[in-house]
């Protein structure tokens, strides 16, 4: 995740001597000398004094202040850097005391700074405690950031901090968070694919269909340029039953992305896999080959494919198993014949996505692969028993040995 920066602004501000006490005046003048212990120290006190602890000038500057000793945190080098170890907190304090007495907006500019600064710096907390798995605290400080950056008035900012909120819900399985976030980026026009794809799994999965179909047409009409929106409105209709819109819109994600060569091959992997949710198996078909003509090393297709009549010869063993004993038609053989066909049909995509993998260079890339490896060489175990190729079988069960040692 990319970490936001942002520049504090240390706007002058007039210094009205009649209304300040000494340590008001002495902590202005030395936030501009960069004195911050000195500073810290005289703002605290006119925080506390009764001539300045209602005045809206005192809590800016403490804000400010403050803001300046996280600044100087980040810098192992710097003598202030253990200063003030909450000095969020105590800058985000400052900042809604100030608001609060601000009644004219003569501060509103600079206390802004402090509370847009101090949301980088919760969203920062944030988005490293998601990186370390500690996904309920990474909620609650992006709730904070999401908070300063809103009660700043530019809530344009808690865009991000939303989204990592988003996704540490997710990541607790926490739907009804996940959804007021996400919700939330919807209505504020995100282009972020995760979020339509992911509410719309949501809604998906809790059977509710029309709240699915609305986020595939917010997508469509916040993103109308996204292949993607195209694809996901393709599974609304689908959801819907609404089969001929469905090809209508995966068309429609082909035509934009016909004229890219990289694209293009795997848009029609994408749309294969939708006609194969709706059954359409030809079609389906159709659109992996015409895939794997361009590109007929890629792992996608191949392994789509070879999932796809894999799951067909499933579906015909299973059928098979559940014809009567006592049924004479033949009906038993003509189904284990067409499974077997399947089975058959289905070894040469799943060994050319294995192919894929085994030719790898990068090492990483390839340990990201380790799964898809384990579940093509799985399948074909199945295949080769079924079919009974022993001598394949044996190859393809050492393969598994050695991942499941690995692990």
């Amino acid at each position: 995740m990319k970490k936001l920066s942002m520049i504090l602004a240390l706007t002058a501000l007039t210094i009205g001597a009649s209304a300040q006490t000494l340590n008001v005046q002495s902590a202005i003048q030395d936030l501009k000398k960069n004195y911050l212990k000195k500073a810290k120290a005289e703002i605290d006190a006119a925080c506390e004094h009764e001539s300045t602890k209602d005045d809206a000038k005192t809590w800016c500057y403490k804000g400010l202040i403050y803001s300046r000793i996280g600044g100087e945190a980040t810098n192992p080098k710097s003598k202030f850097k253990d200063l003030a170890p909450d000095w969020a907190e105590q800058a985000y304090a400052a900042a809604l005391e100030c608001k609060r007495l601000d009644t004219k907006n003569e501060y509103a500019d600079e206390n802004n700074s402090v509370l847009r600064f101090v949301g980088n710096e919760y969203y920062s907390r944030a988005t490293e405690a998601y990186n370390k798995q500690n996904y309920s605290e990474a909620m609650q400080l992006a709730d904070k950031a999401i908070e300063m950056y809103t009660t700043s008035g530019d809530s344009k900012f808690a865009g991000e901090s939303t989204y990592i909120a988003g996704i540490s819900a997710k990541a607790l399985k926490d739907n009804e968070n996940l959804k007021k976030y996400f919700n939330n980026l919807v209505r504020k026009r995100t282009d972020k694919q995760y979020v339509y794809r992911t509410l719309f799994n949501t809604y998906k999965e809790e059977g509710n269909k029309d709240q699915a179909m609305k986020i595939a047409n917010s997508y469509l009409k916040n993103r109308k340029d996204d292949y993607n929106a195209y694809l996901l409105m393709a599974e609304g209709y689908l959801l819907n039953e609404n089969l001929e819109k469905g090809k209508e819109m995966i068309n429609e994600a082909l035509n934009r992305t016909k004229d890219s060569a990289m694209l293009y091959p795997q848009i029609l992997g994408l749309a294969a896999q939708i006609l194969e949710n709706m059954q359409d198996y030809e079609g389906a078909e159709a659109k992996y080959q015409e895939s794997l003509t361009l590109n007929p090393t890629q792992f996608d297709a191949n392994f789509g494919m070879g999932k796809m009549v894999y799951n067909r010869a499933i579906d015909k063993l299973e059928a098979a198993n559940k014809v009567p004993e006592t049924d004479e038609s033949g009906l038993y053989d003509k189904l284990l014949a067409e499974s077997n066909e399947f089975f058959s049909k289905s070894i040469p995509y799943f060994t050319a996505a294995i192919s894929y993998i085994d030719n790898l260079t990068d090492a990483n890339a390839k340990a990201m692969q380790r799964a898809n490896l384990f579940n093509c060489l799985t399948a074909l175990n199945q295949v080769y028993a079924r079919l009974e190729r022993y001598d394949d079988l044996k190859a393809v069960k050492a393969r598994i040995e050695e991942i499941q040692k690995a692990q």
